[in-house]
C-alpha cells in the first residue's frame, strides 16, 4: 500500500483544529507530495541502488518516517530564515518564527530512526538476494546417502 497524504497528515497532527495559531494546515498537499518523493529518492540512492517508487515503497512506516524528516528539515529552513526576536517595553524578549532549534531535532530523531531502518532493510534485502545467486563449492559433495 502506498503511503497517503491522509497518513502523513494524521501522523503530523496537522490538522486546521489542532493549529491553533494557524487556523489551517501547516503542509499543503504539493508540501508532502514533495517530501515523499525526496524520501523515496533518498532511500533508492542508498547502497545498494534500488528504483522504488512512491507507490511500490517497500514499508510504510519507514517512508512516513522520511516523509516527516523532509518535512522537519524544510520548515528549519523557513524557521531560521524569518527568525526575530524583538522587545516592547518592559516585556521578555518575543520571539516569531524561533523554533529552528525544536524543528532541527525533531527532524535529526526522525532522520536517525529512519536511517537506521532503512539501513538494516536494505542489508536484509541485500542478503536474501544473495543467497540466490551465491553458490558454494560444498554443494557437489556427494556424501553417499541416497
Amino acid at each position: 500500500m502506498a503511503l497517503t497524504l491522509g497518513q502523513v497528515t494524521r501522523f503530523l497532527r496537522d490538522h486546521p483544529s489542532y493549529n491553533i495559531l494557524l487556523d489551517d494546515v501547516h503542509f499543503s498537499e504539493e508540501d508532502i507530495t514533495d517530501a515523499i518523493h525526496f524520501a523515496t529518492a533518498q532511500y533508492n540512492a542508498m547502497t545498494p541502488i534500488t528504483q522504488y517508487t512512491e507507490n511500490n515503497f517497500p514499508n510504510d512506516y519507514l517512508h512516513l518516517l522520511g516523509t516527516a524528516a523532509h518535512l522537519m528539515r524544510s520548515e528549519s529552513f523557513l524557521q531560521l530564515r524569518n527568525q526575530l526576536t524583538y522587545n516592547d517595553g518592559d516585556v521578555n524578549p518575543i520571539g516569531v518564527d524561533d523554533k529552528f532549534a525544536a524543528y532541527t531535532a525533531l527532524r535529526d530523531s526522525l532522520r536517525a530512526e529512519w536511517q537506521e531502518t532503512a539501513r538494516a532493510m536494505k542489508t536484509q534485502m541485500n542478503m536474501e538476494q544473495g543467497y540466490g545467486m551465491l553458490s558454494s563449492g560444498y554443494s557437489r559433495i556427494r556424501t553417499g546417502i541416497k
